[in-house]
């Protein structure tokens, strides 16, 4: 516990520096009223630290970024865009993986064999997720051909562009795939 909380620490100190120089961003009202001229833009990817959107597009993309193990196509996925498209008149997803993902370091069964061993009491729980979103290394760019699918099948979702993209994490160029 004694290293998680420096680490805390440490995270609030930089925050503090950071506060000094805040620009109060547009409030949500100004945010909604320059969406309804539509195009919002919703980026789906991973939630590994090299996998920044803001970084790789640069800090002014206007997107919204939603962020999870793998950059998956999950149930939670579509009802965050369902409700950013709402909030935000969210008129297109792109879905972004990229190389050499946690994800492809990862077996479904893995998983549960470690959930089980760290809390045994959670066995019910950790057997109940039928996937946790492993990707196969050799399938990488067949993952997000099946996740841009799965979106696009979602029929809360139609009529929002949904395109998949790769990044390479060596070069850090990302590529449009035709999906």
């Amino acid at each position: 516990m004694a290293n998680t909380d420096s680490k805390i620490q440490g995270l609030l100190e930089i925050n503090r520096k950071f506060a000094e120089t805040w620009k109060m961003p547009a409030t949500m009202e100004q945010m909604r009223a320059m969406a309804q001229s539509g195009g919002g833009l919703i980026i789906l990817t991973c939630l590994d630290p090299r996998c920044v959107p803001e970084q790789f597009f640069g800090p002014d993309s206007r997107a919204a970024v939603i962020r999870n193990a793998g950059g998956r196509a999950s149930k939670d996925v579509i009802t965050s865009i369902t409700v950013l498209r709402s909030l935000a008149n969210a008129a297109a997803v792109l879905v972004i993986h990229h190389t050499d993902c946690g994800m492809t370091h990862l077996t479904d069964d893995g998983i549960r064999k470690d959930a089980k061993a760290r809390t045994p009491d959670a066995a019910d729980e950790v057997d109940a997720t039928k996937s946790y979103g492993c990707i196969d290394a050799a399938d990488f760019e067949e993952t997000i051909k099946v996740d841009v699918e799965a979106l696009r099948s979602s029929k809360v979702l139609a009529g929002v562009e949904i395109r998949g993209l790769a990044l390479d994490t060596e070069t850090g160029l990302v590529r449009e795939l035709e999906v």
